[in-house]
C-alpha cells in the first residue's frame, strides 16, 4: 500500500542512538500511514540499519540538499515531509494537518511552527511552544557590516534567512511568508520535482534561501502553518562539518541561476574577499560553467516572477552598500 506521506531525513554523523530517538518520535505521534527514508550523507562510521526505515547512503559527503534529492527520488508518496534529524514531535495530528496543507497549496513549500528545544534542559515541545516559536523567515540580501555596521564582517549574512517577528495572531490558518525556515517542511512531490529540488547545492548551509526563491520565482509560494508545531533541538555544536567555500559557492550558484544577470553580478561583487573563501567558491562555479549555464537557461523558462517583484512584494531591503 502506498504510504500517505514520505518522510525524508538527511543524516551525517548524528549517530544511531540519536536517529533512533528521532524515528521513535515520529512513530509515537504520527496519525497517517507513512514511510521513513534516512539518507546517510557519508557518515563515519557508516550508519547501520534501523528497523522499519529505508536507509540510503551517499558514498561521498554531498550535503543536505542532495540528500533530500536522493530521498525524494526514492519516495513512494506524493506527499513529502522534509525534516532535520533534530526535529521532535507531539501527538497533535501534525502529519494529517501537513497533508491538508499540501493538498490545499500544491505549489508551495510549507514550514511548521518551529518550537525551539534546548537539549537536555527542556525538551517539552508543548511547554516550550508557549514562549519559543517561530513561523517562517525573510531573506537577507545585501546585509553585512557595510550596509549594517552591527553585522559581522564576512559573507555569511548575505543571501541568508532570518526569522520573521514572532507571530502573535490567533488564527491557525497557514499564510504566505518570504521563506521557509525551521527544518520541517511539507511539499508535493510534483512541485519539488518541478523546481528541481536543491540542484547543485553543496554541503550543509544556505539551504532555505535557495529553495524558497525557487518556489516563489517559478510560480509557487512559501507558507507557514501556525497550527502545526514541531520541536527543533538547537545544539551548540553540529555534526555536519559545513565547508565555508561551499557556502560561498551556494550563494554564487543561487544568484547565477535565479537572478537577472545584472543583479547576480551586483550581488556576487558585494561578497567580500575573505581568506580565499569567495575565490574558492567562484572556482567551483567556473569548473561547472557549461552545466550551470545550461541549467540557468532551463530555469529561465520556468521563472515567472522577477526577483524585484519578489523584493517589492515583501518589502525586502535590496540596496547595495558598495
Amino acid at each position: 500500500m502506498t504510504p500517505e506521506i514520505s518522510i525524508i531525513i538527511p543524516a551525517h554523523n548524528e549517530g544511531l542512538e540519536f536517529l533512533q530517538t528521532t524515528v521513535n518520535s515520529i512513530r509515537d505521534t504520527i496519525d497517517v500511514s507513512y514511510e521513513i527514508i534516512i539518507v546517510d550523507d557519508h557518515s563515519t562510521p557508516k550508519l547501520g540499519p534501523i528497523e522499519g526505515v529505508t536507509v540510503l547512503r551517499h558514498e561521498l559527503h554531498r550535503g543536505v540538499g542532495q540528500a533530500f534529492d536522493t530521498g525524494v527520488a526514492e519516495a513512494k508518496s506524493d506527499n513529502i515531509f522534509l525534516m532535520g534529524s533534530d526535529i521532535r514531535f507531539i501527538p497533535n495530528k501534525w502529519a494529517s494537518m501537513m497533508i491538508k496543507e499540501m493538498d490545499d497549496h500544491p505549489k508551495a513549500f510549507t514550514c511548521s511552527t518551529c518550537v525551539g528545544l534546548n537539549a537536555p534542559l527542556n525538551m517539552d515541545v508543548a511547554e516550550r511552544a508557549k514562549r519559543s516559536r517561530r513561523n517562517g523567515a525573510r531573506i537577507l540580501f545585501f546585509h553585512d557590516h557595510i550596509t549594517h555596521p552591527k553585522r559581522p564582517k564576512g559573507f555569511k549574512s548575505i543571501l541568508e534567512c532570518q526569522w520573521l517577528p514572532v507571530y502573535k495572531g490567533a488564527s491557525m490558518d497557514s499564510f504566505e511568508v518570504p521563506a521557509i525556515l525551521g527544518a520541517a517542511y511539507g511539499v508535493k512531490r510534483e512541485w519539488y520535482r518541478y523546481v528541481d529540488g536543491w540542484w547543485g547545492h553543496r554541503s550543509w548551509g544556505t539551504l532555505e534561501p535557495y529553495i524558497s526563491l525557487k518556489s516563489w520565482l517559478m510560480g509557487g509560494s512559501c507558507r507557514t502553518a501556525p497550527g502545526i508545531q514541531t520541536g527543533h533541538i538547537f545544539k551548540s555544536e553540529g555534526t555536519h562539518g559545513t565547508n565555508l567555500a561551499h557556502l560561498s559557492y551556494n550563494k554564487i550558484l543561487m544568484a547565477t541561476l535565479l537572478f537577472p544577470e545584472k543583479d547576480a553580478e551586483r550581488l556576487i561583487a558585494f561578497l567580500p574577499a575573505q581568506e580565499g573563501i569567495i575565490k574558492a567558491g567562484k572556482k567551483m562555479i567556473e569548473d561547472r560553467e557549461e552545466e550551470i549555464n545550461k541549467k540557468r537557461d532551463e530555469y529561465k523558462e520556468k521563472i515567472v516572477l522577477d526577483i524585484m517583484d519578489y523584493v517589492n512584494r515583501f518589502e525586502v531591503d535590496f540596496r547595495c552598500g558598495k
